[in-house]
């Protein structure tokens, strides 16, 4: 009979290191995870509202359509043509503007961001534009809002409710921009190197944007005339009229505008929010009359501590199209 051979020492090959180091590394990466993932869970909304805030603000400062995708319903509606943030595409072409921007920190409506359906941030929007052939820079600080709607067992879209978990969440969307409130610390005032010389009209009709627009509306509309004490460079309006504009038609698209009567004004394209007693000036407010001519002011120095705003420039936004 053989006598039973000793059992053979385990042989350690470098196959079996290897497989024991990749099982170690394995087991270490699932404690990670484990201990890691419900903090990259809920910080899931900030992650989300950050892409959507950027993607905008990287759109509405280039002029691309495509920034109605981050926008809500609402906030497109207002804006019929151009960019919330840099407006009219062939006026931003004749002013040369472009834009960037820089963002602040998030804030959400509750602690629990996986509850919140408001956030914000405080943005920072620099402009670079040509005007009379001077080259100028201008910023405003603003507040972006952020919104998003919550679903309780139907399609009906409403308001977070903190006592009840909702079956289904809908993505950021950006809703609007307004001037920073003293919440949020003491905002940059506005900055633009646009200059013009001091008016007796500046306390009149040049003070804002409005009250300037209503000065041309009812010229244009009871004197049948292109006149504003607001024109940068020539008295006549010369330089402000782009190329193919027809005065005559330009006379005609006005409509009747009532300082005061918001429901009379035309749409704004620039939604830049405004508070003029707090030095809150948008460099640039734009309007569009009779759904085809652009009509931009922009804000200027008349000394130090005054400001008014100007007519810089009235642009056929169908002029490519003929």
């Amino acid at each position: 009979m053989t006598a039973p051979t000793s059992p053979r020492p385990r042989t350690w090959t470098a196959s079996t290191i290897v497989l024991l180091i990749v099982c170690i590394l394995v087991a270490s990466a699932a404690v990670t995870a484990a201990a890691l993932l419900p903090g990259y869970l809920r910080d899931g909304p900030r992650r989300e509202a950050e892409s959507t805030l950027r993607a905008f603000l990287d759109d509405a400062t280039a002029s691309d359509a495509d920034w109605q995708d981050t926008a809500s319903t609402q906030l497109q509606a207002l804006v019929p043509m151009g960019a919330p943030l840099l407006g009219e595409r062939i006026t931003a072409d004749a002013l040369k503007l472009s834009a960037r921007y820089e963002i602040g920190e998030l804030s959400f409506s509750r602690d629990d961001l996986r509850r919140s359906d408001v956030a914000s941030a405080i943005v920072v929007v620099h402009y670079r534009y040509t005007i009379l052939g001077e080259t100028g820079r201008a910023s405003v600080t603003q507040k972006v809002w952020l919104t998003r709607p919550f679903y309780y067992g139907d399609d009906q879209p409403q308001q977070a409710d903190a006592t009840e978990s909702p079956s289904a969440v809908g993505p950021w969307r950006v809703a609007g921009l307004s001037v920073p409130s003293s919440e949020d610390g003491k905002a940059p005032a506005s900055e633009f190197d646009l200059a013009s010389e001091e008016r007796p009209s500046d306390t009149l009709a040049c003070y804002a944007p409005v009250s300037a627009l209503v000065q041309v509306a009812d010229n244009a509309r009871i004197d049948g005339v292109f006149a504003s004490s607001c024109f940068l460079g020539e008295d006549d309006g010369s330089d402000v009229l782009g190329d193919g504009v027809d005065p005559a038609a330009l006379l005609e698209a006005f409509p009747a505008i009532t300082d005061g009567d918001p429901a009379s004004l035309p749409p704004e394209l620039i939604r830049v929010d405004a508070d003029i007693m707090h030095a809150m000036r948008p460099p640039f407010t734009q309007y569009l009359i009779g759904d085809r001519y652009v009509v931009t002011f922009a804000a200027v120095s008349t000394g130090p501590g005054h400001d008014a705003v100007r007519l810089v420039s009235i642009q056929d936004a169908e002029a490519e199209d003929e």
